[in-house]
């Protein structure tokens, strides 16, 4: 139990060191606002719902000072903007050229945001980490977890920055039914916890799918192992060659930096996003039935022949993306 203590308190603590380096990063960017180069910068909206959905994704070119104020949102914010949902990211990919001083800023905050991760990957059960996250709603609308813990790619010597899309398809998790019965009740309790009146309607939602997800996931023996699988949103990555290092693919949803005075890489724009018709055979999803077990919380079983009982083997937390 104090190991779990002292983990949660050194998570909350960094966040909020994070937040004060932030602050410093702001100040710094905003000084030296007549120093930058923006070299390409996009701008994608928010989706109008919190479901992800397979449809088309406009992206717009920026330019003078919306691409200067897009890029340093990008590097420094961290909190739920008005109109996202707290599980959506704001994504700004591009290319900006910075003087040092920012960019030793830059440095500062992946080294802090880098311990975050390595923290918050310490931390197993999947309510104790959102606690961390729910320690500061009171601050506003919330912290992004995945703003928070993704780095900004610092380049040497950027030549070519080609972007593109990635489709991933869908994101999950393996869980066995009794495991994730007792997150789930957990969970349940801090509805309960918190004051009567529901600040957002999609709390309500969220409490009813959550009893309806406990009550199904009750009729089902507690080794069973049960999946979690979730539509995901295509990944925005680049093809970066940078110096004489090999070209290699990056997630890019936050503008890559490097220092003013290199000459502008060649830049290959992210293109508007079209959904594609994706088959894939002998993946995971092959071996889930057909139709969601509780669909509202994007829980399915496995088809009888692929059933599997008892613990999940573990697999490490990797780092969250976009």
């Amino acid at each position: 139990m104090e190991l779990h203590l002292s983990q949660t308190s050194a998570a909350i603590a960094m966040v909020r060191r994070l937040q004060s380096e932030l602050t410093d990063l702001s100040e710094v960017l905003r000084a030296s606002v007549d120093q930058v180069r923006v070299d390409a910068m996009f701008a994608l909206d928010f989706r109008p719902e919190d479901a992800v959905r397979s449809e088309p994704i406009e992206v717009r070119v920026l330019h003078g000072e919306d691409a200067v104020q897009a890029a340093f949102e990008a590097l420094t914010s961290i909190w739920v903007k008005i109109g996202q949902h707290p599980r959506e990211t704001l994504r700004v990919p591009g290319a900006i050229a910075l003087p040092q001083a920012a960019i030793d800023k830059i440095l500062q905050t992946n080294a802090t945001r880098g311990e975050l991760i390595r923290l918050i990957s310490a931390i197993e059960k999947t309510n104790d980490r959102r606690n961390v996250w729910g320690r500061f709603k009171g601050s506003g609308n919330g912290i992004v977890p995945k703003q928070a813990l993704r780095l900004t790619n610092v380049l040497s010597d950027p030549l070519h920055i080609n972007f593109y899309w990635d489709d991933t398809g869908s994101s999950g998790a393996r869980k066995m039914a009794g495991d994730l019965l007792e997150e789930w009740k957990e969970l349940l309790e801090q509805y309960h916890d918190k004051e009567a009146t529901v600040h957002h309607s999609s709390e309500a939602s969220a409490e009813n799918a959550l009893l309806y997800g406990i009550d199904m996931l009750a009729k089902l023996d507690p080794n069973e192992q049960v999946a979690i699988r979730r539509l995901v949103q295509p990944h925005i990555r680049a093809r970066v060659r940078n110096g004489d290092a090999k070209v290699k693919p990056i997630i890019a949803p936050v503008p890559f930096v490097y220092e003013l005075g290199h000459p502008v890489p060649k830049i290959k724009p992210l293109p508007s996003y079209e959904p594609k018709v994706l088959v894939k055979k002998n993946t995971r999803l092959a071996l889930l039935e057909d139709d969601p077990y509780v669909e509202a919380m994007n829980l399915y079983r496995y088809k009888e022949t692929h059933r599997e009982y008892g613990a999940v083997q573990k697999k490490p937390v990797a780092r969250q993306d976009q």
